[in-house]
């Protein structure tokens, strides 16, 4: 199934880990050649069946399948064209798609699944499936925190946000965090970085400067409708 949001994919990659599909193989492939892809996956591993009919199989003991992709941007700069990335999830059991691709196990530390850009990956914290920043994804956003507030004064952009004075560079940041897509994991993340953001604030900036909003809270991710493209 193509979806047209990333976030709406990445909701169904939840679900689908919830239900089971822990076993997954994933790659890009050129926009064109997807659908062939798909009829593959189809033919071969049926998974393109009802969500029934997956059921009964899981319940006999077959392995049921699930291909979920979106279409990412390529590098124009790069003479990169539009591609799709998918991902093929399957179940425990018996069936072709254990034997004929080599599946990852997102259970494990070392194979979690990321999405493309590198920013997230779905994890299991022992409570249930969500997605979190990456540790990569995460360090950049505490070195910007860090960079912003240690400015000196004369790199410092002062504007006015509702007729209160405030830092630009750091209200930015601030969008893009309230921007990530609002996973419980996410939203845990953001909350730690909005404190590291406040306490650099404090440690490094006079208490006369402007200081960041305190906006409230990032918004949970609510069930999203099939938007196929």
């Amino acid at each position: 199934m193509l979806y047209e949001s990333k976030l709406t994919l990445m909701q169904r990659l939840q679900q689908a880990a919830g239900n089971g599909y822990f076993h997954y193989t994933t790659g890009h492939i050129e926009c064109e050649k997807f659908d062939t892809m798909a009829r593959k996956f189809a033919l071969q591993y049926e998974s393109e069946i009802s969500r029934q009919s997956k059921a009964r199989r899981k319940r006999t003991g077959a392995a049921t399948s699930t291909l979920f992709a979106m279409p990412v941007r390529g590098n124009p700069q790069k003479d990169q064209p539009e591609q799709v990335w998918f991902v093929l999830m399957a179940t425990d059991g018996v069936g072709r798609v254990h034997v004929r691709e080599r599946l990852q196990d997102l259970r494990q530390r070392e194979t979690r699944l990321t999405t493309p850009d590198g920013r997230h990956q779905l994890v299991h914290d022992g409570v249930s499936w969500s997605w979190q920043m990456t540790t990569s994804h995460l360090q950049k956003y505490r070195e910007r925190i860090h960079q912003i507030a240690s400015l000196p004064p004369q790199r410092r952009r002062i504007i006015e946000l509702d007729n209160i004075p405030r830092d630009l560079a750091i209200e930015r940041l601030q969008d893009q965090l309230y921007a990530e897509p609002g996973f419980r994991l996410v939203r845990r993340q953001v909350g730690l970085l909005v404190k590291y953001l406040r306490a650099e604030w404090k440690r490094l900036r006079p208490a006369a400067e402007p200081q960041p909003r305190q906006i409230s809270y990032l918004p949970y991710i609510r069930f999203r409708p099939n938007h196929l493209k």
